[in-house]
């Protein structure tokens, strides 16, 4: 870890500083991934190329990753990813795409997809088409064999699925929803001018002459008028991106095992589920799938014998194992009780009665005085003089180990 630099060393060069920055940040990536609870062991080997001039000349760090799994543990899909994603995190300009996990039995559990964006998906298309055909046949499954019994159903589903990715931008225009928004109305008049009257002639033209009365003419008028109005007419505009994966089509087909009666002479006798059964459990498949028939979905439940004939055998295989662990773990039990019988009939028993009879000669010595003056006031009269010291010895002569008790016991009193 980062505690390698902790150890300054004059001279080092630029060289040793980089070995020892990317030893130290190895060091501490794997102590992070050790930390899981599925991971026994690690260790993490960075790729970080020079810093070029030119980008173009440039590589993209790497990094690759060994890992040895717990006894018993597995690891996830969700965690590997987490693991990818936190050395990127930690290295710069590393992509997650660039790292590599394995495990010490050489399988890849990240890294080594394909660079082509098109196959990636095509890959992560089948599998989440896998993970919904196969979770909408669990749900048919298991709510069926609670009907008919467990190991009576099969269950097959097909889905289409749309991975196109939709966008488009719709305006629509509601005509009948149309507002006035401006008016513009204009007038015009002109009056023309006043046309010549008269005879025509020279008589008409000479002076002096007289002057016919003639009607007199109005001149020309003119009247124009416009109107013009402008309509705001209703418009929504949506922009609508389309959800990918969406089901299109799914196909179920339900296969669901009979009623078998005893016979009278032995053996079982097949009969098929009634039409009114099968409907009902078609309409439970419809409901428990999501079953559309606007769009063209189709689901086809019918009943048929299964054939169990090659899983007798195996029953049997089972069952006499069963019996063979059963007697040996009677066997093994039975022989641990009488074992145990045995330990404590000739070894227990044996080890608290001399415990016991030495707290019995224990107690029958603290009866007598623990020192001399004691012997001498109990046992000395006036006629007689007893040597309590010789006695005591021959006490002791005669059974040492007793003896030794009491002196321990003595001992612990005075604490």
């Amino acid at each position: 870890g980062y505690e390698i630099f902790d150890q300054s060393t004059f001279g080092m060069t630029e060289f040793v500083q980089k070995l020892n920055y990317r030893r130290a940040l190895q060091g501490e990536l794997t102590r992070t991934i050790n930390q899981f609870r599925e991971i026994q062991s690690s260790r993490v080997h960075l790729a970080v190329p020079e810093k070029r001039i030119f980008t173009s000349d440039s590589s993209e760090p790497t990094a690759s990753i060994v890992i040895k799994l717990a006894s018993g543990h597995r690891l996830r899909k969700n965690k590997v990813q987490g693991i990818v994603h936190l050395v990127a995190s930690s290295v710069e300009n590393l992509l997650p795409e660039n790292v590599t996990v394995v495990d010490v039995d050489g399988n890849v559990l990240a890294g080594g997809e394909p660079s082509d964006e098109a196959a990636l998906l095509s890959s992560n298309q089948l599998e989440h088409r896998s993970n919904v055909e196969k979770n909408m046949g669990r749900r048919i499954t298991s709510m069926l064999e609670n009907i008919v019994g467990r190991g009576k159903v099969v269950t097959r589903v097909t889905a289409d699925i749309d991975f196109k990715r939709t966008e488009r931008t719709e305006k629509k225009f509601d005509p009948a929803s149309q507002v006035a928004r401006s008016e513009q109305r204009s007038e015009s008049k002109s009056v023309g001018k006043q046309a010549p009257v008269g005879v025509p002639g020279v008589q008409s033209n000479i002076p002096g002459a007289e002057q016919s009365q003639a009607a007199t003419s109005k001149p020309a008028t003119t009247n124009n008028s416009s109107e013009t109005t402008n309509y705001e007419i209703n418009e929504v505009t949506a922009h609508i991106i389309e959800q990918v994966g969406a089901i299109k089509r799914i196909s179920i087909a339900v296969v669901v095992d009979g009623k078998y009666k005893e016979k009278e002479g032995g053996g079982k006798e097949y009969s098929p589920r009634s039409a009114e059964e099968i409907k009902q459990l078609s309409d439970l498949a419809k409901t428990a799938s999501g079953y559309n028939e606007k769009r063209g979905d189709k689901i086809v439940v019918e009943s048929a014998p299964f054939d169990v004939s090659r899983f007798e055998g195996d029953i049997g295989t089972a069952k006499a194992q069963a019996d063979r662990q059963l007697y040996a773990d009677i066997v093994k039990y039975a022989g641990l009780g009488i074992l145990a019988v045995v330990l404590f009939v000739f070894v227990a028993r044996p080890i608290i009665k001399s415990i016991t009879a030495a707290s019995s000669d224990i107690e029958t010595l603290r009866q007598f005085p623990q020192t001399i003056e004691q012997m001498e006031a109990k046992y000395a009269t006036a006629e007689e003089s007893v040597d309590f010291r010789t006695r005591s010895r021959q006490l002791i002569d005669k059974d040492p180990k007793a003896a030794a008790e009491m002196v321990r016991e003595w001992l612990r009193t005075k604490r």
